[in-house]
């Protein structure tokens, strides 16, 4: 089954999320690494903003990941 992109930015703000909290940073940490603010992060996060493949890069080195890691959805189920 194909995922809509709402789908697909909620499962890129879990992804986020997971490797935040396996990192213990706070959204706002994480915000400050990447040069965005706290609530960009929180609305990403929600799945309530996209990011730009920049921030995404910039997310996953900070996060000590690859890009494809945060956009493998086949681990995560909609609830």
């Amino acid at each position: 089954m194909k995922l809509s992109l709402e789908e697909k930015r909620i499962l890129l703000g879990l992804n986020i999320t997971y490797y935040r909290r396996a990192k213990n940073l706070t959204q706002l940490q994480l915000a400050e690494k990447v040069s965005v603010s706290g609530n960009y992060i929180s609305q990403v996060e929600r799945g309530f903003k996209s990011v730009s493949l920049a921030t995404l890069a910039q997310i996953s080195e900070t996060l000590g990941v690859e890009e494809r890691d945060l956009l493998d959805f086949s681990r995560r189920k909609m609830e």
